[in-house]
């Protein structure tokens, strides 16, 4: 394969991120925003595959290229991803010189891709973006013909990246003889002037949704009513009942401070004020919040649930219980800390980012492990 490699990457949501517009896009476009950069710099031709008029609305210049295709809005529902759809995604893979589509998250949309790139000679590249992708757990979210579509298509991928172990070891179980790796994500270490003294608050990150647990959120801060919390996030459309409920129980709580949406560019600042960020998530796989916290040195309290191929305990960056009902008494324990303490497991923090997920070393090896296929 030739040395630099033309590559789009599938997003009908990157626009929203890369607008600032407010609305949750997910772990996935913040993670391929980074993979994309990382691509650019190390000289491939790189851009997104997304809807039509997606670069007037971001309003703005960005590293890398803005395929517009289809137009979710023209036709037909029911019939629009024949007339519409299919051949904009064919006439766009060729005209840009695809050689890789790569996919993460956009379930739905991964089979009829998958056939699609394979039909044009282009490789497909899948990458796994929470452990429910991979253990039948997907069947929650989405209907049966669409669960058939994706397992299709990581039969049909040239290559599938997973985040973690877990994720390695149940997709090699069922695709024995294909080529499947794992990386970290990756991570753009940003110079930002850390306080001299954090503020005794909790930081919480997440879209509002059943995965993220809020019931059990609200039932730890309900049990700490002497510190804050300090939840940035935002709804979906549509909001499950799981989610009413927590959030109804988290606003009759005086400790807790909704502080909405923030933007990419203050997170860091959230995030080293908080004496520690709390996950009270179902699952993930890698979650993009983990790798902010710590590169700012903010420490992790989360559960067993959440702590892939076991990194907080191996490199001590953060505490991991057992289960939600433990969380209070940990997080005691971390208010209680000396400032030397804090200062350790802060630097501790900063030195596994820098070490284990610089964004141009993943990306090489991620480039290297498609031109192997």
């Amino acid at each position: 394969m030739k040395n630099k490699l033309n590559i789009l990457y599938y997003s009908p949501i990157i626009p929203d991120l890369l607008k600032d517009s407010g609305k949750p896009t997910g772990g996935a476009a913040v993670e391929w925003n980074i993979w994309l950069k990382a691509f650019k710099k190390l000289g491939h031709k790189v851009g997104i595959l997304t809807w039509e008029g997606a670069a007037n609305y971001i309003g703005k210049e960005v590293e890398y290229d803005i395929v517009e295709s289809y137009n979710d809005k023209k036709g037909i529902p029911k019939l629009r991803i024949i007339y519409n759809f299919i051949p904009n995604y064919i006439k766009a893979i060729i005209s840009y010189g695809t050689d890789v589509l790569a996919m993460e998250a956009s379930v739905d949309r991964a089979g009829l891709l998958a056939i699609i790139t394979r039909l044009l000679g282009k490789k497909f590249v899948y990458r796994i973006a929470s452990d429910m992708d991979v253990d039948g757990r997907l069947i929650n979210n989405f209907s049966k013909i669409v669960l058939i579509t994706f397992n299709f298509a990581l039969r049909l991928s040239n290559h599938i990246s997973c985040q973690n172990e877990y994720q390695y070891s149940m997709l090699k179980k069922k695709y024995p003889k294909k080529s499947i790796s794992i990386l970290y994500n990756p991570f753009i270490i940003r110079e930002i002037n850390l306080p001299e003294k954090r503020e005794n608050y909790i930081a919480w990150i997440g879209n509002f949704r059943y995965e993220k647990n809020l019931p059990a959120l609200a039932k730890i801060a309900a049990k700490l009513p002497g510190i804050k919390f300090k939840i940035a996030g935002s709804k979906f459309t549509t909001v499950d009942d799981d989610t009413k409920i927590g959030l109804a129980e988290l606003e009759k709580l005086q400790n807790v401070d909704f502080v909405g949406y923030i933007s990419n560019d203050d997170i860091p600042s959230f995030l080293s004020n908080a004496k520690i960020l709390l996950n009270t998530s179902r699952l993930e796989g890698f979650s993009n919040t983990f790798l902010e916290a710590w590169s700012v040195g903010t420490p992790i309290v989360t559960t067993k649930n959440v702590n892939p191929d076991n990194i907080i305990g191996k490199f001590n960056l953060g505490k991991v219980a057992e289960d939600y009902d433990k969380i209070p008494e940990i997080i005691k324990k971390i208010f209680n800390y000396s400032e030397k303490e804090m200062k350790e497991i802060s630097l501790r923090c900063i030195n596994y980012i820098k070490e284990h997920h610089d964004y141009i070393a993943l990306a090489k090896k991620f480039i290297n492990e498609i031109k192997a296929v």
